[in-house]
């Protein structure tokens, strides 16, 4: 359910002073320019909320605007390094970590000093980094989830029964644990949290003040956030769909889809991206654990079947009738039910569409009724035709909101 609030700067600012002082920080001393801005802000009657759930929690979606996503750089590994879960071999860890990250961020000079100069023969100006920081990646990740193995490892203490140093995973439970007191810290703030990640926090209508409160609330924690886009209009369906516009940062003026709908090309391509549509984007990939099979009956009685086995999984494409396409079939218990998302359509695989230069059989009532159902989502939650031009600004009624994306998209966010 939204709420409303009507404060001025000086409320806001005392909001702010508390939530520091939980961390032993004071918001004024951390952020002198800041707070006396924030200070000698009038009043703002601003409607703020939460994405409606249901009785179990679940998020149900909702349409938002300007949303910073918040990113932790190697949560992890943060973790680990943090609870000095290595001991005095800790610093070697963090040197590896902290190297990744100095690569990602192009700042080699810094690079070279980490691991005690062994990575300074490998980082040359002018050249690709790319492999080097995965390589990294790679490595970090592989102590990390060593830690969590249930075999002995000489990064975990199984062998130690009751006295595992990570027993349940405690490394895990500390980030996620990290993330939900963030999640209530933002919300007590007034901010709306549209979506939480196991490592990244998105919040509607962001402005500079709640992102320097999630850079050091995250600092106390041992953990650096990264700014990795905002969103000028994002439509979620639930916590893994949802569909958004990148109005700053590395994919500046692309979507980002997440979640099948929205992921699947054609929806993707017809409705956001208008890229041109390719045989490719028009053939499903269907897998079962038992066997699927084409049924070419059509023309047949209705008792009559001509089953072709085709095998566990394949790339089929929806085909016109009357071009001989079959039902997409599996075997389930003593006999066949249809593919999971392939009801009233007739099937082709893909390759011998393909092959035999038949690709104009493709039936495109089934990517359109996929675009249909897209869009009909979208318009739940708001109106769809204004959520894809993206020629009409959306407007948030945090105008602090509104100056700091302004100063991203100029190129003057610092």
């Amino acid at each position: 359910m939204e709420q409303s609030w009507v404060l001025d700067g000086p409320t806001r600012l005392k909001q702010f002073e508390d939530a520091y002082s939980e961390i032993g920080l004071s918001f004024k001393e951390e952020h002198p320019g800041l707070a006396n801005k924030l200070e000698s802000l009038p009043a703002a009657d601003v409607t703020r909320g939460n994405p409606p759930v249901d009785p179990d929690g679940k998020t149900l979606g909702g349409m938002f605007g300007n949303v910073a996503l918040l990113d932790i750089a190697s949560m992890h590994p943060s973790s680990l390094e943090d609870m000095n879960f290595f001991g005095p071999y800790t610093k070697r860890f963090s040197d590896i970590k902290q190297a990744r990250i100095d690569i990602k961020h192009k700042n080699l000079e810094a690079a070279k000093t980490r691991m005690d100069g062994a990575l300074a023969p490998l980082l040359k100006e002018g050249e690709d980094t790319k492999s080097l920081a995965q390589a990294l990646k790679i490595v970090i990740n592989s102590v990390y989830g060593l830690t969590s193995a249930k075999f002995p490892t000489q990064f975990n203490d199984v062998a130690n029964g009751m006295h595992d140093r990570n027993k349940d995973n405690k490394v895990a439970k500390r980030g996620a644990l990290f993330m939900i007191l963030l999640k209530h810290k933002i919300q007590e703030l007034g901010y709306t949290v549209v979506h939480v990640k196991t490592d990244s926090v998105k919040i509607a209508d962001a402005d500079e003040f709640i992102i320097a409160f999630v850079n050091d609330f995250g600092k106390h924690y041992g953990y650096i956030f990264e700014h990795e886009a905002t969103y000028d209009r994002m439509c979620i369906v639930n916590k893994s769909t949802y569909i958004a516009h990148s109005a700053y940062g590395d994919h500046m003026g692309e979507w980002t889809p997440t979640g099948t709908q929205f992921l699947h090309p054609y929806v993707f391509k017809t409705l956001f991206s208008k890229e041109p549509i390719e045989f490719r984007d028009l053939c499903e990939t269907k897998s079962v654990k038992t066997a699927i099979y084409l049924d070419f009956n059509e023309g047949l009685s209705e008792d009559e079947h001509r089953y072709d086995f085709v095998g566990k999984v394949s790339a089929f494409s929806p085909v016109k009738p009357g071009v001989g396409g079959g039902l997409l079939m599996c075997e389930r218990g003593e006999g066949y039910a249809a593919v999971t998302g392939t009801k009233g359509y007739r099937w082709k695989e893909s390759s011998y569409l393909r092959d035999n230069h038949k690709t104009d059989e493709v039936d495109m009532r089934y990517y359109e009724e996929l675009a249909g159902d897209a869009i009909d989502t979208i318009n739940k939650y708001g109106d769809f035709s204004w959520f894809v031009d993206t020629t009409y600004a959306y407007v948030s009624p945090n105008h602090e909101s509104n100056t700091l994306l302004e100063r991203q998209v100029n190129g003057n966010d610092h």
